[in-house]
């Protein structure tokens, strides 16, 4: 429309022109070759800036000897060129358009939100992101028998505080210590390799593969502290430690085996051999993972040399609640100790442990166990030593929420409905655990040792990052160290309750 609006009204022009060209001088004797050239401007030329005028010339049809036919072809040349040049400017501002956006992304993704931001350049190569972990214990107990005068109060169970990242898109890393009965100790210091599909190296301190609470962040775990097994086996040859390993991670089948030596605080004397070192290894299949539905089924094994680098004092653990660092059960395998020639039980000198673990999942109902076997070779003719463990729990989400696993290990629960003080209450699970330890050999002591624990608990997630957790715990020990009174050659027993409750905040 507007093209034929410019056309009409410069044909008009055009056969007017002459008119006014011959009532103000006479027309001359010849005509030029080009009378378009010499005609008056009609004031349209001045629409095109004039850097455009050459290009818009050249581009003028040749003349036809006709000065109102060739004053259209030039009119329609340059509407022509206003059009293209129309189009270039269009371009040029979607182009800006476009910039101008993918700026704004990269703006958008340099800080992402949440409790805890994570920081990232605009080319997403390089993230940091600060991570922690804070929670706050009371714990009350009640003796039933034994006699231990138990320390009721309140505990930093843990502060932890680090940061993690990526690097070149194919690194990670992650620095992160840990505050526990006012000390401060190194846990994690690492960087990962992610450039292979579906593996991962890592180098540094690390946790070395081994069974299902122990790999899962202590943060996501059900109950206020992993079975006793878990922890008793686990100091003697996984945790953390130094060491390098290779995963291979897909949603349903994860495995991870490394060599690693001792812990980032290594201790050494003349009369023991050099720093521990050992192989760890862990399998998990999940061959039903979905919503609301998950089979899980894994396996794990270490064998760990030179023990005598790590003196093993206390093989124990405390009843499921470290309020009071009491232990229910625990035996003395490390210092030497005398006997015939050649029978000198001179400490410990390898290791070796084997566990299995399963879990299943329907709706809000779970199920879940371990069990582990460690056994302890000795120097010399010293008999080796053999101890086992196990667990199993049963869980409920009275709101409806279903617990899931992510790379064979425990994942985040997400309420619902986040509490908000405006009805919405988060969610909240009802679990009982059967914890058992046995530190029973004859070889070692005629006497039976053996702990357990019933644990009724009542978990509030307020949010994926904040919840209360409430444990009682009744438990048992054999010939255990809370005994007050000296232990008669039939051996004595310990019992009693505990009233244990956390407050969680990690990030």
């Amino acid at each position: 429309m507007i093209r034929q609006l410019l056309l009409g009204g410069a044909s008009a022009l055009a056969l007017t022109a002459p008119a006014f060209a011959q009532e103000a001088s006479p027309p001359p004797a010849e005509a030029p070759a080009n009378a378009a050239e010499t005609a008056p401007s009609s004031g349209l030329d001045t629409l095109v800036p004039a850097a455009d005028e050459s290009k818009d010339v050249a581009q003028t049809p040749a003349s036809t000897g006709d000065p109102v036919l060739d004053r259209l072809n030039q009119l329609e040349a340059k509407v022509n060129a206003l059009e293209a040049r129309n189009r270039e400017l269009e371009a040029q501002a979607d182009e800006v358009a476009t910039r101008v956006e993918k700026v704004e992304v990269r703006a958008a993704k340099s800080v992402q939100p949440g409790i805890a931001p994570t920081f990232s350049d605009v080319s997403g190569d390089f993230t940091f992101h600060p991570r922690g972990t804070v929670q706050f214990d009371y714990g009350a107990y009640h003796t039933r028998a034994g006699g231990y005068d138990f320390s009721n109060g309140t505990d930093i169970r843990r502060a932890r505080f680090g940061f993690d990242g990526t690097a070149w898109k194919v690194w990670k890393y992650r620095i992160e210590a840990e505050l526990v009965k006012n000390t401060v100790n190194l846990l994690d210091a690492y960087v990962q390799y992610t450039g292979i599909p579906k593996f991962v190296i890592t180098v540094g301190q690390q946790k070395a593969p081994y069974g299902l609470e122990a790999n899962s962040t202590d943060a996501l775990n059900t109950f206020l502290e992993r079975g006793m097994a878990s922890n008793a086996f686990g100091a003697v040859g996984a945790e953390r430690r130094v060491g390098a390993s290779i995963a291979y991670q897909t949603p349903r089948l994860n495995a991870t085996v490394g060599l690693f030596g001792a812990g980032e605080a290594v201790g050494r004397n003349n009369a023991t051999p050099g720093e521990t070192y050992g192989v760890n290894g862990r399998i998990t299949w999940d061959p039903i993972l979905d919503t609301g539905r998950g089979v899980h089924i894994g396996a794990s094994a270490y064998h760990v040399n030179d023990l005598a680098a790590k003196t093993i004092n206390n093989l124990g653990d405390r009843p499921n609640v470290r309020v009071d660092n009491g232990l229910i059960e625990a035996i003395t395998i490390g210092p030497v100790t005398t006997g015939p020639v050649g029978q000198q039980t001179r400490g410990v000198k390898a290791a070796t442990y084997i566990g299995a673990e399963g879990a299943l999942i329907y709706g809000p109902f779970s199920v879940q166990g371990e069990y582990g076997h460690l056994n302890v070779d000795r120097y010399g003719l010293a008999p080796t030593l053999n101890f086992d463990g196990y667990y199993a729990f049963a869980s409920a989400f009275l709101t409806g929420e279903s617990r899931s696993f992510k790379n064979g290990v425990v994942d985040r629960i997400k309420p619902f409905k986040d509490f908000n003080g405006r009805g919405d209450w988060g969610a909240f699970e009802l679990a009982l655990r059967y914890d058992h330890l046995d530190l029973t050999d004859h070889h070692l002591s005629p006497l039976a040792r053996r702990a357990t624990t019933l644990t009724g608990g009542l978990n509030w997630y307020l949010n994926p990052h904040v919840r209360y957790l409430f444990n009682y715990i009744r438990f048992t020990g054999t010939n255990s160290p809370l005994v007050a009174a000296p232990a008669s050659v039939f051996g004595t027993t310990a019992k009693g309750d505990a009233y244990a409750m956390r407050l969680q905040l990690d990030f």
